[in-house]
């Protein structure tokens, strides 16, 4: 069994909002940038000024930092049951149809972590712009022990 990188810290809120809400064994995540340390790593439309690579770079930060704002939530990485849901929002080029490919890197770190539990029903969804002009903003939706 190959070991997951472990999780990055648990990404702070950049405005007046907490970064999961819980409601019985359903955790929801805020949206979730491509942020090292609190500071945007990649920034660019996809298509235009960053290409595939990065763009799926940005998702598989952002994937890692939705799930550890999960683990942070129910203490454990364990105390995850499954994943129901991803919506994977790609700040896309006019022209631009790859959101698949984007979204794929981000259920690969999810699956690198929770096995078969990483897979999700998932939306990949192209829009004009994203906070701090971010390539890719992710929500998550878990359901815990």
């Amino acid at each position: 069994m190959v070991t997951p990188p472990s999780l990055p810290p648990p990404p702070q809120p950049q405005g007046n909002y907490v970064p999961t809400s819980r409601a019985g064994n359903l955790v929801t995540t805020a949206g979730m940038t491509p942020r090292v340390e609190g500071t945007l790593a990649i920034t660019g439309r996809v298509g235009d000024a960053i290409d595939l690579e990065e763009a799926r770079r940005g998702a598989a930060i952002a994937a890692a930092n939705a799930l550890s704002a999960v683990v942070d939530a129910v203490g454990d990485l364990d105390r995850i049951v499954g994943l129901v849901r991803m919506t994977v929002y790609v700040h896309a080029a006019s022209g631009f149809t790859q959101h698949t490919a984007v979204a794929d890197a981000a259920t690969d770190v999810l699956v690198g972590h929770l096995g078969g539990l990483g897979r999700c029903a998932r939306s990949a969804v192209g829009v004009a712009s994203l906070p701090g002009g971010a390539p890719v903003e992710i929500e998550l939706t878990a359901l815990v022990a």
